[in-house]
């Protein structure tokens, strides 16, 4: 492949915050074939048929993005745990919570997965984080989304689950008071005692 086309294929990522489908590619009159080729190399990611992304689309500036389509949503989950590093898990979509009963249609990119929390746990944990524009942007503590692995560890998988908590209690960030008042209040206390027993 020629620079000039990987230039223009990735140019067509920039234009959709590090997204592309096949049709915006074969828009700008390049072949659907070189997606396959920068996905082979490992400078894209196939996220499903039809559908791209570049590796790193984590940026509070995609977070954003995402959230003004979800309003009042909060960037939770896998999402938030790759934005604090906390996982090599690197879910391809942009997870967000939601209040339950709350309805909301999806774009196509950037792609989304909602959660659907009920009101009793819906705001605990929100803070905020800014983007290099000054965007604020609504996601999760790093001691709710450890509870969250904790809660949805037979979703996420117990390894990933695992993961995230050494890497949690390894970070300079820790808090393990805090962690424990999070547990408490979502009811996992002693299931997150029982883990800490074994990895402290």
């Amino acid at each position: 492949m020629i620079d000039e086309t990987r230039n223009k294929i990735l140019h067509v990522f920039e234009k959709h915050s590090g997204y592309a489908r096949t049709q915006d590619v074969k828009s700008e009159g390049i072949h659907h074939k070189y997606l396959q080729e920068l996905v082979e190399e490992g400078t894209i990611l196939k996220i499903k048929h039809g559908l791209y992304s570049l590796p790193e689309i984590y940026s509070p500036a995609t977070l954003h993005e995402a959230l003004l389509t979800v309003p009042d949503g909060i960037i939770c989950m896998g999402t938030a745990l790759a934005y604090y590093e906390l996982t090599t898990w690197n879910p391809p979509e942009i997870h967000i919570a939601l209040p339950r009963g709350r309805k909301i249609t999806l774009p196509d990119y950037p792609p989304i997965k909602l959660y659907h929390v009920s009101a009793d746990f819906f705001a605990l944990g929100q803070t905020e984080i800014e983007a290099e524009s000054g965007q604020s942007i609504t996601i999760y503590n790093r001691e709710r989304v450890v509870c969250d692995a904790l809660r949805f560890r037979n979703k996420i998988g117990i390894d990933i689950m695992k993961e995230v908590l050494r890497e949690y209690l390894q970070s300079e960030y820790r808090n393990l008071n805090a962690l424990n008042s999070y547990a408490r209040k979502l009811r996992i206390e002693s299931v997150l005692n029982q883990y800490l027993d074994v990895l402290l």
